[in-house]
């Protein structure tokens, strides 16, 4: 059966919405993008014959005009059946990919769940908490009284 498996990076509203995707695969990517152009992006791979049998990530690069289609840039992207991607090749990319992270720290182990790079440079707490003490359900979303269920 055809599939594309995109995963997209740091989800962030505020982020600007139309700019230039940069795509990778071996889950090395740290970036923002916004909801709108993960939309996009989905939209995309379904007429993208570049994109199935390819597991691949995704943010975006503020102020990059985005180009005109997708198909070239997942068209370099390997094909899962081709198995894992080599280790230099995610050496590579990872070394690549560490000089596009927002932010000055630049250490995806110090972040906290629902911390951003940018409290992290500024020693902030993430909306979750302190890294290693994070309270995801604490901050999940509560049904509303009144809905349809009651």
């Amino acid at each position: 059966m055809p599939y594309a498996i995109f995963r997209p990076t740091g989800l962030n509203d505020k982020w600007q919405a139309g700019a230039r995707p940069i795509f990778s695969q071996g889950d090395v990517a740290v970036g923002r993008i916004n909801r709108k152009d993960v939309a996009t992006i989905l939209a995309d791979c379904v007429n993208t014959k570049e994109a199935v049998g390819k597991t691949f990530e995704a943010f975006t690069i503020e102020g990059c005009l985005p180009a005109s289609s997708i198909s070239t840039a997942l068209g370099r992207l390997t094909m899962d059946s081709k198995g894992p991607i080599s280790v230099d090749a995610l050496y590579s990319t990872y070394s690549n990919m560490q000089q596009l992270l927002p932010g000055e720290k630049q250490d995806s182990a110090a972040l906290a769940m629902g911390q951003t790079y940018e409290q992290l440079d500024e020693g902030e707490t993430g909306r979750l908490g302190e890294r290693g003490m994070e309270n995801a359900k604490g901050a999940a979303p509560k049904p509303t009284t009144g809905g349809f269920l009651n």
